[in-house]
Order: C-alpha cells, then structure tokens, then sequence
C-alpha cells in the first residue's frame, strides 16, 4: 500500500508559520547583537517585513481552522505533545524497519 507523501496546503501553511517563527527569532537575535548602525537599520526592516508576513500568513491558517494561536494555553501544550509523540512514533517505527 503507497502512502499520499503529497504536502497538503495545510502542512505547506503550518510549515511556512513554523519557518517564519524561526527567521523571526534569528533577526531579533542578530538585531541586538549587531553594533552597525546602518546593518541594524537594514535588520530592523527585514525583522518588521518577516512580522508582518508571519500575521498575514497565521490570519489566512487561522481562517481555514489550520493553526490554533489563540486557543487555550494548556490545550496548545497538549496538542503540542501529542504531535511530538507522533513524530517521535512515527521515528521510531522507520529506525526499526531500517
């Protein structure tokens, strides 16, 4: 039996979000390491542009019912570790069959 191993727009979404959080955190890192006045100039704006980008693309998942931002905390953190035990089963069932 052959798996679908097609990215649905949901999983291209929700990656894109997760990919946004990450530049978003590097910028806001390289920004308060940085001493050039005009390298801090150009980071500021790439750091406002990525936020900017990362509203509209968390809206438009948000909308579908793809990304849950606003729900409860705990809920978020229990779907949060039930997705981890899913990709940690998921690791583990393709190391045994290695």
């Amino acid at each position: 039996m052959e798996q679908n191993k097609q990215l649905s727009e949901k999983d291209i979404a929700l990656d894109l979000i997760t990919s946004s959080k990450a530049t978003i955190t590097t910028l806001a890192k390289v920004l308060t390491e940085t001493t050039n006045v005009q390298i801090r100039d150009t980071l500021k704006g790439q750091l406002s542009a990525c936020v900017n980008s990362h509203y509209r693309l968390s809206d438009i998942a948000m909308n579908k019912g793809w990304y849950n931002a606003q729900q409860d905390p705990q809920q978020q953190l229990q779907q949060e570790l039930s997705s981890i035990n899913s990709i940690n089963s998921m690791t583990s069932m393709n190391q045994s069959s290695s």
